[in-house]
């Protein structure tokens, strides 16, 4: 019994020292390897006009994979390929679906970008502590998947245009990538520390920051578990020939366990509350309604 006791103190006590020992968390990805995660979200979004309340609800995933095509000190040359974008939105006005891994029809434009956009890959390079630092072949990619207005009427180009910049505009791309990485500490931590991180966000309307507070809650050899506190804070848009602005601020809490040898999520899950204004622009009419977000996400590595 005295054995038995000795050895549990020694493990209760190594293991304890293992959470307080300092870690490196950094990337360290395998070359060639391709990795794949899917990002799922709920989102239930209540506007009010006229006094009267009306909710719309977002279903939403996209599942990326990225391979590691070389390494120089730091800096990572990823290359990166959205396999799928769906999207189901249920409102009073209608009912819509998007799925990019659908084939188009002959004149679904929008869609057909949407495949496009599925098929090609981008090439972006990245710290191992998760900095982005930008395209190599951004404006490829985005001739490739903007071939399709070869084949629209000239009406309706511009039209077309606009609606794919909404994911394929550089800003746009960059949030997309950038929220997958943007969770390492720059230094050593342990058990109990908090980390700062941010990002712009640029899509659907809302362009603006996310500030990020970390907190390491364990560390095994295998993986490690945080905390993360998120707010959200919404700039006023500066396109031109903006239709809809959003501006939204509110906060988000979830949890998530990374892989310690690669430094990639295992799985994450959040809930997020945004408050704010849309503002919708019409033939010189502004109409402004009060807004009010609601929405859950899950991050899943798939491989």
């Amino acid at each position: 019994m005295r054995k038995v006791l000795t050895i549990g103190l020694s493990l209760f006590i190594g293991m304890s020292a293992f959470g307080q020992t300092l870690t490196s968390l950094k990337f360290n990805l395998e070359k060639a390897k391709v990795n794949q995660i899917k990002n799922i979200s709920k989102q239930n979004i209540q506007n009010t006009y006229n006094g009267m309340a009306f909710k719309t609800d977002v279903n939403s995933s996209t599942t990326t994979s990225f391979t590691l095509l070389s390494q120089e000190n730091d800096v990572m040359r990823i290359e990166f390929k959205c396999d799928t974008i769906y999207a189901k939105t249920n409102s009073p006005m209608k009912n819509s679906e998007m799925n990019s891994a659908k084939v188009a029809k002959k004149n679904e434009y929008f869609e057909k970008a949407l495949n496009n956009f599925s098929t090609y890959t981008i090439i972006a390079k990245i710290s191992t502590s998760g900095k982005f630092l930008g395209f190599e072949n951004y404006k490829d990619f985005r001739n490739k998947v903007l071939a399709i207005l070869d084949s629209v009427p000239e009406s309706k180009k511009d039209k077309i245009e606009k609606q794919v910049d909404q994911f394929l505009k550089e800003s746009a791309l960059q949030t997309n990538i950038e929220s997958l990485f943007s969770y390492m500490p720059d230094n050593q931590v342990k058990k109990g520390d908090s980390w700062e991180t941010s990002y712009p966000i640029v899509g659907g309307g809302i362009s603006g920051m996310m500030f990020n507070t970390y907190k390491l809650d364990n560390v095994t050899e295998s993986n490690a578990t945080l905390s993360v506190e998120s707010e959200l804070e919404s700039v006023p848009s500066t396109a031109e020939n903006t239709n809809m602005n959003i501006d939204i601020k509110g906060k988000s809490t979830g949890k998530m366990t990374i892989d310690t040898k690669t430094g990639i999520v295992i799985t994450s899950k959040d809930k997020k509350h945004y408050e704010g204004n849309m503002t919708i622009k019409n033939q010189g009419n502004e109409m402004k309604m009060p807004m009010i977000i609601d929405a859950e996400s899950e991050i899943i590595r798939l491989k």
